[in-house]
């Protein structure tokens, strides 16, 4: 239906809120849209379902993202050592590269960095992601994105010497020349392709169980130390509290959440204070089990790479449970569940589901997760979302969460979170012991 500005206009003051302003990725029309905002929500009268994002909330492997963004400017530039270049300026650049979508990231790397690029370097580096990927991938839309890129750069026929097995240097002798007239939209497009031929290889050699090689990469660059991925503080208890399968043995969890909570935010719980989050706790367990919580995962990473990741977090997940002195029958139940994610996640929502131009800070991932798992319109007031970035935060309330709760980590500590209901530093661990999950129903044994 097609609306005059007038009635635009009546509509924006039905709302009364807040709007949020979304830009689009170069290529898009229009330049920027407007969300509005659902109204804050404190607190959730139940809950009955949590959503929650991967990287950086659920997860640790934001560290590999970004070096793979960064491996992909050097590959673009030719620069593939600290002495060429220093690398990506953390304290300016993560906030703009995590928590967006992956044509945003690379957008903002290729326009901050634009002199380093060499056309020559580029052009070369997209063929060999374009020929790895097509070879070697493992995810169908990366390879049918590959080709589409491919045509529009005018060179259709590479694919047929892909297809016929041609190496690498022949394809680049042919055809790097081939490609000109590169502007930005096309430079974004083969930066994309070089960025997931690199996070993919490095996925790969994880699920093949090649992680200290992987490790000795991200070094040289990052000085990483400890494991790839791992379960972000406090996730390892908040799946089984909330889906119901702890009971009162939650309370079983309690060291390790007073030690989580301390290293999140400096504070360390005293003697009087530990035996009432132990009892809180252990509500918290028989609330959920009287009625659980359905949980979904949104996350822009495709399905390929999620995929991945969170059977990584499941098994150091399972080590938890399986070293725990959980009565045997729940031990059993969750290190069950443990092996197929489709058993954790009632909704399981990846890029691959929506499109990279409608990735956070749009809405579309939330709201399908919301659909996937049954909620309706009318109980989004009984929803809570948890994010650690800028665009997430933005999407749970574009989505019509209200009680959107922030868990910045130091990589998206420096996000602009004014869209979040709650900003909690100290992460997960400080929304169970000070809040409760922010659930009415849970603290008050209604």
């Amino acid at each position: 239906m097609i609306s005059s500005f007038g009635q635009v206009i009546s509509n924006i003051r039905k709302h009364g809120g807040t709007y949020a302003e979304v830009h689009n990725p170069s290529y898009v029309y229009p330049p920027v849209e407007y969300y509005p905002l659902a109204a804050p929500n404190p607190e959730v009268s139940v809950l009955k379902a949590a959503l929650m994002d991967m990287d950086g909330t659920t997860t640790t492997t934001e560290v590999l993202c970004v070096h793979s963004l960064e491996m992909m400017m050097r590959r673009m530039s030719g620069r593939m050592t600290r002495e060429d270049w220093k690398g990506i300026d953390h304290d300016q650049d993560l906030q703009h590269i995590i928590g967006n979508s992956t044509t945003k990231h690379v957008e903002y790397l290729l326009e901050k960095y634009a002199d380093l690029i060499v056309e020559a370097e580029a052009t070369r580096s997209f063929i060999t992601a374009a020929c790895e990927t097509f070879w070697y991938g493992n995810d169908d839309t990366r390879k049918a994105e590959v080709m589409q890129n491919i045509k529009k750069l005018g060179v259709a026929p590479m694919i047929d010497d892909m297809c016929s097995g041609t190496g690498i240097e022949n394809i680049i002798s042919k055809y790097a020349g081939q490609i000109r007239d590169i502007d930005f939209a096309m430079l974004t497009g083969m930066g994309i392709d070089i960025y997931y031929a690199t996070y993919h290889r490095i996925l790969a050699q994880l699920k093949a169980g090649k992680a200290n090689e992987v490790k000795e990469e991200v070094t040289v660059f990052t000085g990483l130390t400890g494991k790839l991925i791992a379960p972000m503080p406090g996730i390892s208890l908040l799946i089984p509290l909330i889906k119901g399968w702890l009971g009162a043995e939650a309370a079983q969890f309690a060291e390790g959440l007073f030690r989580e909570y301390a290293e999140k935010t400096g504070t360390t719980l005293d003697d009087e204070q530990k035996p009432v989050i132990r009892k809180k706790l252990a509500d918290l367990g028989k609330a959920f089990e009287e009625s659980p919580v359905k949980v979904g995962l949104v996350t822009s990473s495709i399905a390929f790479e999620a995929d991945i990741v969170i059977r990584e977090v499941l098994k150091e997940m399972t080590d938890t449970i399986a070293q725990s002195g959980l009565s045997s029958h729940r031990k059993d139940a969750i290190m069950h569940a443990y092996e197929d994610y489709q058993r954790v996640y009632d909704a399981f929502v990846t890029a691959t589901d929506s499109s990279e131009i409608r990735l956070k800070p749009h809405r579309d991932l939330y709201s399908i997760a919301l659909h996937r798992i049954g909620v309706m319109p009318a109980d989004f007031d009984k929803v809570i979302g948890f994010e650690d970035s800028q665009s997430g935060t933005v999407a749970i309330r574009a989505a019509g969460i209200g009680c959107c709760v922030a868990v910045p980590f130091a990589q998206t500590a420096l996000h602009n979170l004014e869209a979040a209901t709650h900003v909690l530093h100290g992460g997960i661990p400080q929304a169970i012991v000070e809040y409760g999950l922010f659930a009415r129903n849970a603290t008050s044994g209604k």
